[in-house]
């Protein structure tokens, strides 16, 4: 079986806070990661499980077949004995490429969705679309 080889962010990335809470069964999701099941498959995500002092776990998602570093999210986790509670982890920063093909820049609302969606489409998770939620509410209150 070959090697497979990850490359890591080619220019440094941006990054935000974010603060988006996650459940244990989603975390443990995240921590099992994907692999692609065929050639059709263009994204792998794989997590460094905690290695520092904080315990911190990094989930990176790559793209294409030379494995290029497209997102990485940084969870904080929670107390193990309450793996029920729907707020477990947290991802406290997104580090995202911005600068993609054909000179398209991906923002921080998109590289957020895309996270969740990379999550949700192949990784089963349950999380919810968070941004379209809180400005719709906004809209209602100008309205």
């Amino acid at each position: 079986m070959s090697r497979v080889n990850y490359t890591p962010f080619e220019t440094p990335p941006a990054t935000a806070q974010w603060g988006r809470t996650v459940t244990h069964d989603d975390y443990t999701k995240m921590l099992q990661g994907f692999q692609p099941q065929s050639m059709d498959d263009k994204w792998t995500i794989k997590a460094d499980t905690p290695e520092d002092a904080q315990g911190n776990t990094v989930v990176h998602a790559y793209f294409g077949r030379q494995n290029y570093e497209e997102i990485a999210l940084t969870i904080a986790t929670g107390d193990p004995n309450k793996i029920e509670c729907l707020d477990w982890a947290t991802i406290t920063k997104i580090s995202w490429k911005v600068e993609h093909p054909g000179g398209t820049e991906l923002t921080e609302k998109e590289a957020k969705e895309r996270a969740i969606s990379l999550c949700k489409g192949l990784l089963r998770c349950a999380m919810e679309e968070e941004e379209e939620e809180e400005e719709e509410e906004k809209e209602e209150e100008e309205d």
